[in-house]
C-alpha cells in the first residue's frame, strides 16, 4: 500500500481579500507551505476553520492532485483538489472528552498547512459522517460485458432491440471475415479493413445527438428509457382516477409517434456491453436527421481491462473519442440512423458453423410468427448475412412438418379464455378424423389452489400460439422425423414476444424450466413437455408493466405478475394436455390397446389353450390332412411335442399375467387409500400443531395450567379419533365382505369432511328414508364415497356461490345413489376422459379419484357413470352430478352365492 500524506488545511468559509479559495476545487497558500506539499504525493487532507472568524470546526476531506504557482500574485500557489467530500456533521476542534485532536511537536496552530497522522485524519472524516458515493471501476466494464451478456447470441439480439427503441423500420446484422470457418472470395467483405471477426450492426432509427451518447450510451444503466415507461404507469393511474383516459390515449399516441409507433423494449440500459463480449474494438457512427455529418465515437475496450494488481481506475476517468465526419453511407426517407462495427474478436471464443445457423435461426424468430390477431405487425426487419456460410435458412424447420396440435386464444385481465380452439390434425396414415374443439369463456383460475390464496390476476392479459408433435415416427410425415425430433429438443418450449419482438426465446426459458413442465413430465412421462411443442406468449408492456426482464435476460423478474403469468399459462398447457393424451391413448388402443390389458390377454390366452386342447383332441395330427404341420415339424412325434410345448408355454404366460394383474390390483387400492389419507393428514397437521403450541406455552411459562392441559387432552382425542377413521378407508383385497346400509358409508365419509366442509360453508344432506342395504366390501365403498366427496370440496371452492351444497339422493327402488354438488361443472376439455387414469383439470393434477371410484363400483358388479340429464337433480342443476348403480351388487350374502 502506498504512503499516505496528510494534513490539515485552515480555510475560512467566509472567504477574506488575501487568498482566492474555492472549497473543494483550489487551495490558495503562499511560498511558505510550497515545499511541503509540492514534495508530498498521495495527499488527503482535512479542512479546519480557525474560531477567529469562523465556527472552529472541521467540515470536509479531499485530496491533492498537483500544486502550481499563482502567474498572478507572486510568492502564492494553488493546490488543486479532486474527491472532495463535505461532512454531515461538523466536528469541533476538541473531541467529547474536552482534548484537542491535534497535538504534538509537529502542531502548531499558526500554521495554515500542518501535517497530521492518517489514524487521525481517519477519525475526523468519521466523526463528521463523511459523505461518500458510489464509484465505478473501469474493470465494470469487463465484469459487464462477461456475466450480464451470457453468449454472443444474446449480445447481437440486444444490439438489435436497441435499434427496435430507436425507432428503425430495419436492422441489417453482418459478420465477417471468422478466421475458422472457409474464407469467402476478397470482394464478399465489405469490412476488410478491420480484424476479424468484423460484425456490422446498422438501422435506420432516430440516430443519437451528442448527449444522448454522453448521458445515455455512455452511462451504465441509464434511466432514459425506464423514465418513460413510469411516467406512462403513472399517467395511466392517473386517468383512471379521473376517469379521463382519453388524456392518456393521447400522450401515449404523441410518444409513440416519437419511436415509429413503438414503446422501447430496453429496460437496464446493458445492452451496449454486449459490444465489449463480441469484440475488443467498437466504433460507433450514427447521425441525427438535424445534422448533415456523422459522430464517430471510438472505443478501445482493452482499455477499460486493468490489471488487479495495480492501483484502482475509475470509470470516468478513462476517455474514449468523439469526432465528426462526413456521411459515409445513404441514410433513406429517415436521414438518420446507427451503425455498430465491433472487430478483433475475444480470446478463448471461437466462432462456428453451428453457432452462426443459430444467430440466424433466433434474429428469423425475434418477431412474432404468431402475432395477436388484432395487433398489427410494426414494420421492423432485420436481415442477417455471413458470407463465408452463403444464402442461410429464412424458415424455421418445423414449418416443414404440421403440426398435430394448433391451439390459440387470448387470455383477458380476468384469466378467462374468451374463446379458443384446439385443431387435431393427424397425418393420412393415423386412424382417427381431424377434429376441432371449441370452448368460450373457459377460466383459468378454476381447479388451481394458487388463485384461492392470491386473489385475481396481476399479470395482465396475454395471447397464446402453440403448436404440438407427438415426438414418435408414426405420428410424423416422411423421412426426416428425426430431424424435426433433434430441432424440438433444441428450440422447442414457449417463447415470450412483448409487443411483437421477441424478449425470452424457449430455450433460454427452458433452463430454468420456469413454467414447471419439465417437472410435471419427470414425474408423470405421458404428460406434455418443452420438447414437443412450439409455442408463443405475447403480452403488450402497456397492459403488462410489472412483467419485467432479469437483467441476465434469462427470464422474467419473479415478481407477484411473473407468478401469476406462469399460473395462468399452465392452465393454458393443462387444457390443451387433456386432447393431447387423450387422442395419443385412443391411437394407441386401436392399435397396440389389447396387449396394455392383462384381463383381455388373460382371455386371449385362455381362448388360445383350449384351441390347441380341440386340436390334441380332435385332430388327427399323425395324417395332417390340412398340412397345418407341414412347415413347421415333418415327424409326428415332433409334432405332438411342439403342441405340448405350446401348451406349457401359454399356461406359464397366464400365470404371469395372473401376477401383473394382482399387481395392478394392489397399486390402485394403495393410490385410493393414498388420496383418502390427505384429507385427515390435513386435520391431524393441525391437530398437532394446537397440541405443539400448547406444550410450547406450558413450557415457557414453567407452570401446570389445568385448563391448558384439557385443552390438550381434547386434541389427543381428536388426534386419536382421526387416526382411527383412517382403518375403515383402506379397501384391501382380503376385506370380508358384509352387509350394511349404504348410508353408513355416507355418514363416515361425510364425517372424514366434516371440517372441510364448515371450512368452506358447504351444506350436506342426503335423504335417508331411501336407505338401502348392500352386501360388499365396507372399505371399498368408503374409498368410492370419499374420493367423489373429495372432488367435490376442490371444485366448489372456486364456486363464486355463497350458498354452496354437496347433496345426496338414494333411491331404494332403483338402487341408485346421486351425488351432486353446485359447483362449476364438468369441463367439456375433461368430460370424454372422466373416468381414465390421468386426465385431471386440478392444478397439480392427479387424475386416479374417479378412474378408481370405476374399478370399485366395476368390482363388486356395480357401475358410476355422469347423470344423465333426465335424472339430474334440478335444484343443482349447473354443477357435476354422478349416479352410483348398486343394481345388480348382492344385498345379501346368499345373493352373492
Amino acid at each position: 500500500m502506498k504512503e499516505r500524506n496528510c494534513f490539515t488545511l485552515i480555510q475560512n468559509r467566509n472567504e477574506d481579500s488575501n487568498y482566492n479559495n474555492f472549497t473543494g476545487k483550489y487551495y490558495h497558500f503562499p511560498q511558505k507551505y510550497y515545499n511541503q506539499l509540492k514534495e508530498s504525493s498521495n495527499i488527503e487532507f482535512v479542512y479546519y476553520e480557525p474560531p477567529t472568524g469562523g465556527k472552529g470546526e472541521y467540515f470536509g476531506s479531499g485530496k491533492i492532485s498537483r500544486v502550481f504557482e499563482d502567474k498572478t500574485n507572486a510568492g502564492f500557489y494553488f493546490a488543486e483538489i479532486f474527491d472532495y467530500k463535505p461532512f454531515s456533521i461538523p466536528v469541533p476542534f476538541r473531541d467529547n472528552k474536552g482534548n484537542q485532536r491535534e497535538f504534538g511537536a509537529s502542531y502548531n496552530a499558526q500554521n495554515a498547512v500542518r501535517k497530521i497522522t492518517p489514524e487521525l485524519l481517519d477519525e475526523i472524516c468519521l466523526d463528521g459522517g463523511i459523505l461518500l458515493n458510489f464509484n465505478a471501476d473501469a474493470h465494470l466494464v469487463e465484469v459487464l460485458g462477461e456475466q450480464l451478456i451470457e453468449s454472443e447470441k444474446v449480445g447481437i439480439l440486444e444490439l438489435i432491440k436497441n435499434s427496435l427503441d430507436s425507432g428503425a423500420s430495419y436492422c441489417n446484422v453482418r459478420i465477417e471475415k471468422i478466421k475458422s470457418l472457409p474464407k469467402a472470395d476478397e470482394k464478399e467483405y465489405k469490412f476488410n479493413q478491420y480484424e476479424g471477426p468484423v460484425i456490422i450492426i446498422e438501422d435506420d432509427g432516430i440516430g443519437m445527438s451528442r448527449e444522448i451518447i454522453e448521458n445515455g450510451w455512455l452511462r451504465p444503466a441509464t434511466t432514459l428509457k425506464t423514465n418513460l415507461k413510469e411516467r406512462l404507469k403513472k399517467e395511466k393511474e392517473k386517468a383512471l382516477q379521473s376517469g379521463k383516459l382519453s388524456n392518456y390515449e393521447s400522450l401515449l399516441a404523441q410518444l409513440k409517434s416519437q419511436y415509429n409507433n413503438r414503446i422501447p423494449l430496453g429496460e437496464k440500459g446493458v445492452g451496449r456491453f454486449a459490444t465489449h463480449r463480441l469484440g475488443k474494438q467498437l466504433i460507433i457512427i450514427t447521425k441525427t436527421e438535424d445534422i448533415d455529418y456523422e459522430l464517430v465515437l471510438k472505443i478501445n475496450w482493452d482499455d477499460f481491462n486493468v490489471p488487479t494488481s495495480s492501483s484502482l481506475t475509475d470509470l470516468s476517468s478513462i476517455g474514449v473519442s468523439l469526432t465528426r465526419q462526413a456521411i459515409s453511407r445513404d441514410y433513406g426517407d429517415s436521414k438518420s440512423g446507427t451503425q455498430l462495427i465491433i472487430y478483433g474478436g475475444r480470446e478463448n471464443y471461437s466462432w462456428n458453423p453451428d453457432i452462426i445457423y443459430d444467430i440466424n435461426y433466433s434474429i428469423n424468430q425475434l418477431n412474432s410468427p404468431n402475432p395477436e390477431p388484432d395487433k398489427i405487425r410494426l414494420p421492423f426487419v432485420v436481415s442477417f448475412s455471413c458470407p463465408q456460410l452463403g444464402k442461410l435458412p429464412q424458415e424455421p424447420l418445423h414449418k416443414d412438418f404440421p403440426p398435430i396440435f394448433s391451439y390459440y386464444g387470448l387470455v383477458n385481465a380476468d384469466g378467462i379464455i374468451e374463446e379458443t380452439t384446439i385443431e387435431f390434425n393427424p397425418p393420412r396414415n393415423i386412424p382417427i378424423p381431424p377434429e376441432t374443439i371449441k370452448y368460450k369463456n373457459y377460466d383459468l383460475k378454476i381447479g388451481n389452489d394458487y388463485w384461492l390464496k392470491h386473489g385475481a390476476p396481476q399479470c395482465g392479459p396475454f395471447y397464446f400460439h402453440f403448436d404440438i408433435w407427438y415426438r414418435d415416427k408414426e405420428w410424423v410425415e416422411g423421412p426426416d422425423a428425426k430431424d424435426l425430433f433433434s430441432y424440438l429438443e433444441h428450440y422447442g418450449g414457449i417463447s415470450i414476444y412483448r409487443d411483437n419482438v421477441l424478449i425470452l426465446p424457449a430455450e433460454w426459458a427452458n433452463k430454468t424450466d420456469w413454467y414447471r413442465l419439465r417437472q410435471k413430465q419427470i414425474k408423470q412421462a405421458y404428460r406434455l413437455s418443452y420438447y414437443h411443442m412450439i409455442a408463443n406468449i405475447e403480452i403488450d408492456q402497456l397492459d403488462n408493466p410489472q412483467l419485467i426482464d432479469k437483467t441476465s435476460r434469462e427470464g422474467l423478474l419473479e415478481n407477484r405478475q411473473f407468478q401469476d403469468l406462469r399460473e395462468m399459462v399452465l392452465g393454458v398447457v393443462n387444457l390443451v394436455e387433456q386432447s393431447y393424451i387423450a387422442f395419443r391413448d385412443k391411437y394407441t388402443s386401436l392399435t397396440k390397446g389389447i396387449t396394455r390389458d392383462p384381463v383381455k390377454l388373460n382371455d386371449v390366452i385362455k381362448q388360445q389353450r383350449k384351441l390347441l386342447q380341440n386340436i390334441d383332441k380332435n385332430y388327427p395330427i399323425d395324417q395332417d390332412p390340412y398340412s397345418l404341420f407341414h412347415q413347421i415339424v415333418e415327424n409326428v412325434s415332433g409334432r405332438k411335442e411342439r403342441l405340448i410345448n405350446l401348451d406349457h408355454s401359454l399356461k406359464n404366460l397366464k400365470s404371469s399375467l395372473e401376477l401383473i394383474e394382482e399387481v395392478q390390483d394392489l397399486l390402485k387400492e394403495k393410490a385410493a387409500y393414498g388420496i383418502s389419507v390427505a384429507v385427515s393428514v390435513h386435520e391431524i397437521a393441525k391437530i398437532t400443531a394446537n397440541f405443539y403450541s400448547g406444550i410450547s406455552e406450558m413450557l415457557k411459562a414453567d407452570v401446570i395450567d389445568k385448563v391448558k392441559l384439557e385443552d390438550l387432552k381434547k386434541s389427543s382425542d381428536s388426534l386419536q379419533s382421526e387416526l382411527k377413521r383412517l382403518s375403515p378407508l383402506r379397501a384391501i383385497r382380503n376385506e370380508r365382505a358384509i352387509e350394511f346400509p349404504i348410508s353408513r358409508s355416507i355418514k363416515f365419509a361425510s364425517e372424514v369432511f366434516k371440517s372441510k366442509l364448515e371450512e368452506l360453508n358447504i351444506d350436506f344432506s342426503f335423504n335417508t328414508k331411501e336407505d338401502f342395504v348392500i352386501f360388499g366390501r365396507y372399505g371399498t365403498v368408503n374409498q368410492i364415497l370419499s374420493n367423489l366427496f373429495d372432488n367435490s370440496v376442490h371444485w366448489l371452492q372456486f364456486s363464486p356461490n355463497p350458498h354452496r351444497k354437496i347433496e345426496i339422493k338414494l333411491d331404494a327402488t332403483e338402487r341408485t345413489l346421486i351425488f351432486a354438488d353446485n359447483g362449476p361443472g364438468i369441463s367439456e376439455a375433461i368430460r370424454p376422459y372422466l373416468f381414465e387414469a390421468g386426465y385431471s383439470l386440478k392444478i397439480p393434477p392427479s387424475g386416479l379419484g374417479l378412474y378408481i371410484c370405476k374399478y370399485y363400483m366395476h368390482a363388486m358388479k356395480g357401475d358410476i357413470y355422469e347423470t344423465h340429464n333426465r335424472e339430474r337433480l334440478k335444484n343443482l342443476n349447473l354443477g357435476a352430478q354422478f349416479t352410483l348403480d348398486f343394481e345388480k351388487v348382492p344385498s345379501q350374502k346368499e345373493e352373492a352365492k
